[in-house]
């Protein structure tokens, strides 16, 4: 007896296209599950080093704080000082007194944008207990201010973590977007496994209808994909 003519077939087309989509559909989802998955990983190590830098500019910036209050009072009550001795030619310690408080109580930013000489601070600094600013360095620090540029100087380091913070931060958000856009890929090839499955069902004509919005939804996933940016 003669072989059935389905047995004298190899394999069925319909068949075999169907495997191989499914095939395709299911190598394309796992490809993009994976693309999420490290751009999550990026993602959360973004948002980590986020917090993690933003505790650090704080911590920074309360310091930064501290000096400039510091500052303030120190500059507030070595002029009352200098004040005083210029209205007593009798009153030295006033400025002597204010000398010491500008030289040694003063941040360096806050003494430089006062006009006073370094020489002066750095000798004082070096050991000698001696160096004095003269009654013209007073008249200086009398006339000006702690300006913004002062402020800005001083509060530098923090407004740059701040930043580098925040770059960091929105570094974490981009990431989590392309892990985002590759999930919804997962989503598009999910749903061309589904109708190459569906086709599967039916034995008449239609189920190449199916087998070919399968197809289609397959090779749209596959160029929305290439469009993203890959980890």
């Amino acid at each position: 007896m003669s072989p059935s003519q389905d047995e004298k077939k190899p394999f069925d087309p319909f068949e075999l296209t169907a495997a191989i989509l499914l095939g395709l559909g299911a190598t394309a989802a796992s490809v993009a599950g994976h693309q999420n998955n490290l751009w999550g990983g990026l993602s959360v190590q973004a948002y980590s080093s986020a917090t993690a830098m933003t505790t650090s500019a704080s911590t920074t910036f309360n310091n930064e704080q501290s000096t400039y209050d510091n500052d303030v009072d120190i500059e507030r009550r070595a002029k009352e000082l200098i004040w005083e001795s210029r209205e007593d030619t009798n009153l030295s310690r006033s400025a002597g007194m204010a000398s010491w408080m500008l030289i040694s109580q003063l941040s360096a930013t806050a003494y430089k944008h006062l006009g006073l000489p370094e020489e002066v601070r750095k000798d004082y600094w070096d050991g000698n207990a001696q160096a004095v600013l003269t009654p013209e360095h007073l008249e200086t620090a009398l006339v000006n201010d702690l300006s913004s540029d002062y402020v800005g100087e001083l509060f530098a380091d923090s407004a740059a973590e701040f930043a580098a913070a925040d770059k960091r931060f929105e570094e974490g958000s981009d990431a989590n977007t392309k892990g985002d856009q590759f999930s919804l890929a997962v989503v598009i090839f999910t749903v061309s496994l589904f109708f190459a499955g569906l086709s599967l069902v039916f034995k008449t004509g239609l189920r190449w209808g199916f087998l070919g919005l399968g197809a289609t939804v397959l090779v749209a996933g596959l160029g929305y994909m290439a469009t993203l940016t890959w980890a």
